[in-house]
C-alpha cells in the first residue's frame, strides 16, 4: 500500500487499492478488444515509464501504484540525471468536499487530482504535427479526466490544455484544474540558488517591462521542508496583460535550461512555482503549476453537472538550453507559426493615420478632418483613422454615447460617408474607432435589459463610465453583427480599430455558477464573435 500523500488518508487509500485492481482488471479486458485501434495504449500495457517525443522535447512519464507522473520536460536529445529526476501529478485538481492539501494557498496538488487512476493514452496525428492525450479516471467522484499535448512541427513548443467530464449522477465543484504542470524546475532545497524567474510586469503604457527575479523575491522563501509559500503571477478580469504579461521563463542556471509558458486566454488566469512533497514533509519536486480562472484567485468556481464537460484555458510550455534569449527565440516562432491568423498586413506593416492621439482627442469634425487628410496624405500615410467621438454630437460627452454608433450630424453636416469618401480619395484606406463591447450609460443600449449586461450583486457594472456588453447573449452578438455591416457596406470603412478600455474584473453573476465562470464564458463568446467577423470580412 502507498504511503498517503497530503490530504489522503489511509481509509480513502484501502479503498482506492480495491478500485485500481477493478478498474485495471476492465482496463485489460476492454484493452484486447481494441488491437486493431491504433495510437491507442491502455494502462495495464504501459506499466513501465514511458516518453512522449516531439522534434524537439522529451515529455517523460511515470505510472505509480496506477498514477501518472509527469517528469522533467527537456529539449530532444538530452538524458535526465538520476538527482534531477523528480516527478509529480499530471494534472492538479481540486473539487469541493474534497480533503486539500494544507500547504496554504497554493494549487500545486489537490485532490482528486492527486489520486486520479491512469486508464491510458492515445497519439493521434494533426495537420501541422501531433497530440498526445492521457486519460485518467476517479471512481469516487464518477471523473473522466484527459489532458492533451499538441506539438507543432518547427517550433519547441507544444499547446497545453486539460478537459474532465462528470459521468455521474451529481453535480461536482471544481475549485482549481491545471492545464499544465511542469516539474523538477530544480533541486528542491536550492531552487534559490538555481532558479531565475523572469516575468514581464506590465501597466497601462509601460508594457513589457522584463524582470528577473530569484523565486525569493516574489515569495517562495526556502525553509529546508515543504515551502507553503509561492512565486505566482496572474490577471484577474478581460485584461489579460493589466498587471503582468500571460508569459513567463524558469531558468534553471545550474543545468543550463529554461522552461517557458505562455497563457492563451483573454480574461483571468494564474501560475505559480513552489515545491512539494508526495510522500512527507520534505520537498522533492519543484513544480509550475499553470492555468487560468479559479476559484481562489478570480472567484470562478464551477459546478460540473452529470453528463457536462468543463475544459480549460490553453497554454503554451516548451523548454530549451540556454535563457532568456532563447526562450524569447522559441516562442516568437511559435506565435508566428502557430497563433497568427493569416493575413497579408501580418507581412506587411501599414502607415496608419489616428486622428486621436496629438490632434483631436475624441473631438472630429468635417472642418478639422479636412486638413489633415490632406496632410497625412501628402507625408504617404496609407490608412486613415476617425477615433473616439464621431457619434456624439458636438459638446455631447463621447464616452457617455457609446454604443450607438450612429454618425453624427451636426459633426459632419455633409454625412460621415462624404468624409469618409474625402480620404478614399486622397489615396488612403478610411478607418473608424470602436469599442465594441461597451456601452454608456447615456446611449440607446442602456434601455436594453440587464442580460445585455454585466451584472454583480444585483447591479449592472459602471465601469469608466461604460456598461459592459456580455457577448454569451446572442442578442448582443446579433446587434453587433449588424454593426459591422453598416459601418463596413455602408460606410465603406476599410480598417476598423478595436479598442478595449474597460477591466471587467471579476465577472458576472447573470446565467452563471460564479462571477468568474460567467467572465470565463463572455471571453469565449467573444473571441469566437471576432473570429466571425475576421472571417466575414478577411480583407
Amino acid at each position: 500500500m502507498d504511503t498517503p500523500g497530503p490530504g489522503e488518508s489511509k481509509a480513502v487509500d484501502h479503498c482506492m487499492d480495491r478500485r485500481t485492481f477493478l478498474t485495471a482488471s476492465g482496463t485489460a479486458a476492454f484493452g484486447a478488444l481494441l488491437p486493431r485501434i491504433s495510437g491507442f495504449f491502455p494502462a495495464s500495457n504501459t506499466p513501465e515509464p514511458f516518453a512522449w517525443k516531439t522534434n524537439d522535447l522529451i515529455f517523460s512519464f511515470e505510472v505509480m501504484a496506477g498514477r501518472l507522473r509527469q517528469k522533467r520536460l527537456v529539449p530532444a536529445g538530452m538524458v535526465a540525471a538520476a538527482a534531477d529526476n523528480s516527478s509529480g501529478v499530471e494534472i492538479a485538481l481540486q473539487c469541493s468536499g474534497e480533503n486539500s492539501p494544507d500547504q496554504g494557498m497554493k494549487s500545486g496538488m489537490g485532490q482528486p487530482g492527486f489520486r486520479l487512476l491512469f486508464s491510458g493514452r492515445r497519439e493521434e496525428a494533426t495537420d501541422g504535427g501531433k497530440r498526445l492525450v492521457c486519460m485518467h479516471t476517479d471512481p469516487i467522484l464518477q471523473l473522466n479526466v484527459e489532458s492533451v499535448y499538441e506539438a507543432f512541427d518547427g517550433v519547441p513548443v507544444v499547446r497545453r490544455y486539460s478537459r474532465v467530464t462528470n459521468k455521474g449522477a451529481f453535480p461536482v465543484g471544481i475549485e482549481f484544474f491545471s492545464s499544465a504542470m511542469l516539474h523538477g524546475l530544480a533541486a528542491p532545497q536550492e531552487y534559490d540558488r538555481e532558479l531565475r524567474i523572469h516575468v514581464a510586469v506590465n501597466s497601462w503604457m509601460a508594457e513589457g517591462q522584463w524582470h528577473t527575479l530569484r523565486p525569493s523575491e516574489m515569495g517562495f522563501v526556502e525553509n529546508e521542508r515543504t515551502s507553503w509559500s509561492e512565486a505566482q503571477a496572474g490577471s484577474i478580469g478581460s485584461w489579460s496583460s493589466e498587471r503582468y504579461l500571460p508569459m513567463a521563463m524558469a531558468e534553471n542556471r545550474r543545468v543550463g535550461l529554461t522552461w517557458f509558458w505562455q497563457i492563451e486566454h483573454n480574461g483571468s488566469w494564474y501560475w505559480e512555482i513552489s515545491n512539494v512533497s508526495a510522500r512527507d514533509n520534505n520537498a522533492d519536486d519543484v513544480y509550475a503549476y499553470l492555468g487560468g480562472p479559479d476559484d481562489l484567485h478570480s472567484a470562478a468556481w464551477k459546478q460540473l453537472k452529470p453528463g457536462e464537460t468543463y475544459e480549460t484555458i490553453a497554454v503554451a510550455i516548451g523548454c530549451v538550453h540556454g535563457g532568456f534569449s532563447e526562450a524569447v527565440e522559441a516562442l516568437t516562432r511559435y506565435r508566428r507559426k502557430v497563433c497568427e491568423r493569416p493575413h497579408k498586413d501580418n507581412s506587411r506593416c501599414s502607415v496608419i493615420f489616428n486622428d486621436y492621439m496629438n490632434c483631436l482627442w475624441g473631438d472630429p469634425t468635417e472642418a478639422t478632418e479636412l486638413p489633415m487628410i490632406a496632410a497625412a496624405a501628402k507625408v504617404g500615410c496609407e490608412y486613415y483613422v476617425i477615433d473616439a467621438g464621431w457619434y456624439a454630437e458636438l459638446h455631447e460627452d463621447w464616452s457617455q454615447t457609446l454604443g450607438s454608433w450612429q454618425a453624427s450630424a451636426t459633426r459632419f453636416p455633409r454625412g460621415l460617408k462624404f468624409l469618409l469618401d474625402q480620404i478614399r480619395h486622397a489615396g488612403m484606406v478610411p478607418g473608424l474607432w470602436l469599442e465594441p463591447e461597451v456601452a454608456g450609460p447615456k446611449s440607446s443600449l442602456a434601455s436594453k435589459p440587464d442580460n445585455w449586461f454585466f451584472v454583480r450583486h444585483g447591479k449592472r457594472v459602471l465601469k469608466n463610465s461604460r456598461f459592459l456588453l456580455d457577448f454569451r447573449n446572442p442578442e448582443v452578438r446579433a446587434y453587433l453583427d449588424q454593426v459591422i455591416e453598416r459601418v463596413v457596406n455602408d460606410y465603406g470603412v476599410g480598417y476598423v480599430k478595436m479598442d478595449y478600455n474597460v477591466d471587467s474584473l471579476q465577472g458576472t453573476e447573470i446565467d452563471a455558477d460564479s462571477f468568474g465562470q460567467g467572465l470565463l464564458e463572455h471571453n469565449r463568446a467573444h473571441l469566437a464573435w471576432l473570429d466571425g467577423v475576421l472571417s466575414r470580412y478577411p480583407t
